[in-house]
């Protein structure tokens, strides 16, 4: 009876292990990515930081298509903060990637509008002559390369900045599409998504000037920064005979990427070679990039912040140095010749 039954059973046994086995090998394999994340229409670059942007700066946002099949026309509508900037223009690019002919005319329909006002742009671009528009090379049915995230440009629209934050702050304007319709040849959605984009427009940098006091000479040590630079912490600290440095603290918001250039007076400290600095940051040294011209350094770092005490590490000049001592030794030299010339 027992054997038996364990026959009877065996199918459902084996019928149950496949449909286990079914699950785990749905779970474990590896599945592609969304096409989400690899096509569609997109923004490039999608994220994007102005500095040192003023009123009237320009720059372009490309709307590209990548990884579509079977791709006969495409309509969307874009959003962005109008307080912030302006579209200028926006230029057809679809057509431009073939010889044009005077087919073209007949070939594509071109809907180009942008209202700076709501701050939104329109565009579509679909065939007229489906067959045509295929015997002139001038459909790109398939759109596989170039790939993301460069894509297939479909329009180039072109901004210009209309409000600059404060120093040291930034704006941000987020790129919405709010429509993406993408259709075949028989005008069915192919349901492609579009992906947003975000631009952040950073205000002008600090300049500060200090007045660093030396041996009775006032030296103006300048440093221009993103950060908040805090005005009474730079300080002149003698460190032996002939080395000096120059510490100051910079500020801001946690796990922000803050930059520094320094300009230091080479009548104030100087240094052989440029690899010869040492700049420390929160005591960790770091490597600056150094120029100078005839008067200055300049040195460029960048860290992150909240809060950082920057080091710069340097000498003085050895002519400030030997200077006291050899004017005493001349006068006393002169002394002497002149007390002696008396008796």
């Amino acid at each position: 009876m027992t054997k038996n039954m364990k026959i009877r059973n065996f199918p459902l046994i084996i019928i149950g292990m496949l449909m286990v086995s079914a699950i785990l090998y749905s779970a474990m394999t590896i599945r592609p990515a969304s096409a989400a994340v690899t096509s569609g229409v997109f923004l490039v670059p999608q994220e994007t930081t102005l500095t040192n942007a003023n009123v009237g700066t320009l720059f372009n946002l490309n709307v590209s298509i990548a990884n579509v099949t079977g791709f006969a026309g495409v309509e969307w509508h874009l959003t962005w903060n109008s307080t912030l900037m302006n579209c200028t223009s926006i230029v057809e690019n679809l057509y431009s990637t073939v010889t044009p002919s005077e087919e073209q005319d007949n070939i594509w329909k071109i809907s180009l509008k942008k209202d700076n006002v709501a701050g939104e742009a329109t565009y579509a671009v679909t065939y007229q002559d489906l067959s045509r528009a295929q015997d002139g090379g001038y459909c790109p049915i398939n759109i596989t390369s170039p790939a993301y995230p460069e894509g297939l440009v479909a329009a180039v629209l072109t901004f210009n900045v209309t409000l600059v934050p404060p120093v040291n702050s930034y704006y941000d304007s987020i790129f919405n599409f709010t429509k993406v319709n993408v259709g075949d040849v028989l005008a069915q959605d192919l349901n492609v998504t579009g992906q947003n984009g975000h631009y952040r427009i950073y205000g002008p940098p600090e300049i500060i000037t200090t007045t660093v006091p030396y041996l009775g000479t006032n030296y103006a040590v300048t440093t221009t920064t993103n950060a908040s630079f805090v005005t009474d912490s730079m300080n002149f600290v003698k460190v032996n005979d002939s080395s000096y440095k120059l510490e100051f603290n910079l500020t801001g918001t946690d796990g922000a990427t803050a930059y520094v250039n320094v300009t230091i007076p080479k009548a104030l400290m100087s240094i052989g070679e440029s690899d010869q600095w040492i700049v420390d940051v929160n005591g960790t040294e770091t490597t600056p990039t150094v120029t100078s011209d005839t008067a200055n350094w300049y040195l460029y770092l960048t860290t992150t912040l909240s809060t950082k005490q920057v080091e710069i590490w340097g000498t003085v000049p050895e002519f400030t140095l030997l200077f006291i001592p050899l004017l005493m030794a001349v006068t006393l030299v002169a002394f002497g010749l002149r007390r002696r010339r008396k008796l």
